[in-house]
This record gives C-alpha cells, structure tokens and sequence, in this order.
C-alpha cells in the first residue's frame, strides 16, 4: 500500500506527487494513507499530525479534481481531527487555512449556507485574513454580511507591497493576496456605493502607481525596519 511502512516517507511521496500535479494519483494515495490512520482507535501527537496533513492534501486533490462532494466530506473529517489535536504544530499551518478549505469545498458544492459559516469563522479565526474573504466574494457574490467582511479585510491589510512582479497585500502574519485580485473585487457592481470600499480601491490603486512610479519603496515594512535601525541622534550631538 504505497509503502506505508514507513508514513513519514509516504507523506513525503505524496506531497510530491501533488507539486508534479499527479492529481490522480496523489487522491488513491492520499485515502489510502489517512483511511489507514483513521482507523487506529488510538493515535499519539505525530501521527495524529500526519493524519491532518494527509486529510489537508486529500481535500485539496479533490477540490482540483472537481470532486466537491467528496472535499465537503473530507474537510469535515480534517476540521474534526484538527479540533482532537492538542496544541499547534508548525507543519499544519493555522487553523483558519483549514477553515477556509472547508468553505471553498462546501460553496463549490452547492453548500451555501455552510460555505458562508465556516468563511465567518474563517475571518474571526484568523483575526482578518484576505484570502478567504477574497474565495466568499468568487464563490459567494453579492453577499452583504461576507462584503462587509471583505471591506474590513482590505482596510486592516497594510500597505501594498511588490514581491518579484506581484503586488501584494500582506495582514501581518497571514497569508499574502495579489493586490490587484482586490482592486477587481473592489470593483464590483456590489461596491459601487459604499464609500469604504471607493477609499480602499483609491488607496490600493494609488501604493501601486507610487511603486510603478518609484514614489514608494516596494516594501514599506522592510523600510520601516530599517529605518529603525538608524540611530537617533547624530552621535557628535553632544561632543
């Protein structure tokens, strides 16, 4: 059974086959390796973890592979395993990514009313992430409450910063966005009269054209640190 002798290495293996896109394959590998672990009565830390990085990996196959029913299903298992695990562990990333897989499966489903729940709880989990509001407003159009959600998102983000040829948006300590992605959104029909989201696509189309422009350093965080690090005072101030 794909050498499950030895899990770490199967892990390794599957995780793999996903970055070749072996898409199909890596879905027959990913059920094998955690139906095998969902059947142990009992299961200690690493192996609980390396059956929520299995289950994170199997609801993304299948989301790719357009199996959304099967992707309901199985983040609905990863969101409970998750909840059995004690403490953090770095590899699973944070809890608010599986929450967001699990909206993304259940919209793409049909599951509107879950898909929105679980995209809230996305957003208070991660404390403002723009990645999930951005999937609430693809996949959920023209819903106020997950709107609201997104302006709020926007506002909270930071200053727009270019990496390589993107321009991004970054919330401190969550997941980057393309910048432009937001712009469009902001865009939107939806937004046409809300005077918080015309303030937020002013100030993200303009930290773009400033750092076409060079009016603005491509990344004002790493600025702000070193800008930090200049002393204070001249040093012959007081000689």
């Amino acid at each position: 059974m794909f050498g499950m002798n030895d899990p770490k290495q199967t892990l390794l293996q599957l995780e793999g086959y996903v970055k070749d896109g072996r898409f199909e394959m890596s879905e027959v590998m990913a059920t094998q390796f955690t139906d095998m672990f969902l059947s142990m009565k009992k299961r200690d830390y690493p192996t609980q973890v390396m059956l929520i990085r299995g289950l994170q990996i199997l609801s993304d196959v299948l989301v790719l592979r357009e199996k959304y029913r099967k992707a309901v299903t199985s983040t609905k298992v990863l969101l409970r395993e998750r909840r059995r695990l004690v403490g953090e562990s770095e590899s699973l990333g944070q809890e608010y990514v599986d929450l967001h897989r699990s909206a993304k499966a259940n919209a793409l489903a049909g599951k509107i009313r879950k898909a929105k729940s679980l995209f809230v709880k996305a957003f208070k989990k991660s404390g403002g992430c723009l990645s999930p509001s951005i999937d609430a407003m693809d996949l959920i159009p023209g819903d106020k409450k997950l709107g609201k959600i997104f302006i709020s998102c926007v506002e909270n983000s930071g200053p727009v910063i270019k990496t390589g040829s993107i321009y991004c948006l970054i919330p401190e300590g969550l997941q980057a966005v393309d910048a432009k992605q937001v712009l469009a959104i902001l865009g939107n029909e939806m937004f046409k009269d809300n005077q918080h989201a015309v303030v937020q696509h002013q100030r993200v189309s303009s930290q773009i054209t400033a750092i076409e422009q060079g009016e603005m350093v491509a990344n004002s965080r790493l600025q702000k640190a070193l800008d930090s690090l200049q002393p204070k005072h001249d040093y012959y101030e007081y000689s």
